[in-house]
């Protein structure tokens, strides 16, 4: 049987490395950090034309940037910077694109981009989230089930030999649809988007679901909440690992095994936490920017992902000198701007009707900033009661609101089959937190 030699070819090397840099002491992975950003630095700075008038418009030389302590003499790139350039501008010129490996990012935070990986780099990627998901108990003869997340096709060559076998499960069908799918399919493993994991627990509790025999689930593409990690472990009897990362620079972070913190990446991306434009310490609040070092094609450097996080100064107990961080309060569009002019997270918001029975899903919207509509869909214990406690939770976190309620047969997922929770149409000021 044929077999794709280029994975093959490798994977030996990457796990080989994979294990030798969780060896590193700190004092060697700043060493290697700085060796890999100063040639991303390099090659940006020569082939990609973005990058070169960054530069050159603060009159800097690649050769000033030789350590990670540099990184705050290159100016910050939003999304928006990149987001409408031509994508001659944001790519290598010295690279094949026809050979890239071409991922569309969601859209949920604006227009989608297309984003060009190597794919050596992708495969790296890829390679390394699965030794992470063996770290965690997996194995490669496990069947798993992908539910709106991961690029692995199931007619990969691999899999006709017993290796990591998907089954991809479309987010948009209806749950009951998607447990028959699993029971069919009988995997061990899942991944997927905290929602569908969500909704296909509350599934089992609610109709006492059997013959589902999940032990280790990876959400991701979404934020997990203390609660969806809970209402998982529940209903499925599994255990459940986090993971963080986005589409235009790949892994950021995964959950330790050991630890159950989040280690980043470090070997290939470095991880800043920005407030106002500038770098905040340890155990400080601010947006998630990112450097990879990996990818050639089209490089990302210091970009602003819009999401809030903190890095987080303790040791592992784990043995890591890879740093930990976590995500805070999701992105800063995940922030609700009340009547009197203070921000809170909206996980603090919906995590009061998580605690409401008889809700199986529902959506706030927030029209205006003292004005929010629910969407609820109703489950097996909604009584006509559960209205007034929707009221008289929300307005327990929230004050000075109207709260209108509507009762739908279903809230729709956007076109990337993400479910967003929340969406609010007032504009936030993060700043004033």
């Amino acid at each position: 049987m044929k077999m794709n030699l280029s994975l093959l070819s490798i994977a030996p090397p990457i796990m080989w490395r994979w294990v030798w840099n969780r060896r590193l002491k700190a004092d060697e992975l700043r060493e290697l950090q700085n060796k890999k950003l100063r040639g991303i630095i390099r090659h940006s700075y020569e082939y990609v034309p973005y990058y070169h008038t960054l530069f050159e418009e603060v009159n800097l030389d690649p050769d000033d940037v030789k350590t990670i302590e540099d990184l705050d003499k290159i100016p910050i790139t939003s999304k928006s910077d990149v987001r409408d350039l031509p994508f001659e501008k944001i790519v290598a010129s010295n690279i094949d694109l026809t050979k890239c490996w071409i991922e569309r990012t969601s859209g949920t935070t604006g227009t989608p981009m297309t984003i060009y990986w190597e794919k050596k780099a992708k495969l790296v990627d890829q390679l390394l989230k699965y030794l992470w998901q063996l770290e965690c108990g997996d194995k490669i003869t496990n069947r798993q089930v992908v539910i709106g997340v991961g690029w692995v096709p199931e007619s990969h060559s691999l899999q006709k030999i017993g290796i990591f076998r998907t089954k991809r499960i479309s987010p948009f069908d209806d749950v009951k649809t998607q447990i028959e799918e699993i029971k069919r399919f009988d995997p061990r493993t899942m991944n997927a988007y905290p929602s569908c994991v969500s909704e296909i627990a509350k599934e089992i509790i609610e109709e006492d679901v059997q013959g589902i025999n999940i032990c280790l689930i990876f959400p991701g593409g979404e934020t997990l909440d203390e609660y969806t990690r809970k209402l998982g472990e529940e209903a499925f009897n599994a255990e459940i690992f986090d993971h963080y990362g986005a589409i235009e620079v790949g892994r950021i972070y995964n959950e330790c095994v050991i630890h159950k913190g989040y280690h980043t990446s470090a070997e290939r991306v470095i991880v800043e936490i920005i407030r106002d434009g500038e770098a905040v310490s340890r155990g400080k609040e601010g947006e998630v920017t990112v450097t990879n070092f990996d990818n050639y094609a089209m490089p990302f450097i210091r970009y602003n992902l819009g999401d809030l996080g903190v890095l987080i100064g303790d040791d592992c107990s784990c043995g890591s000198c890879f740093p930990l961080m976590r995500l805070t309060a999701g992105r800063k569009k995940d922030m609700v701007e009340l009547p009197d002019g203070r921000v809170v997270s909206v996980l603090a918001v919906i995590s009061v009707l998580n605690n409401i029975q008889g809700i199986k899903q529902f959506q706030l919207i927030q029209e205006k900033t003292s004005h929010f509509l629910v969407k609820v869909v109703k489950g097996r214990m909604f009584v006509g009661e559960t209205v007034g406690e929707v009221k008289q939770m929300l307005e327990s976190v929230l004050d000075d609101i109207e709260i209108e309620v509507m009762i739908v047969d279903n809230i729709p997922r956007d076109k990337s089959g993400k479910f967003k929770p929340f969406i609010t149409k007032v504009p936030v000021r993060y700043g004033n937190r």
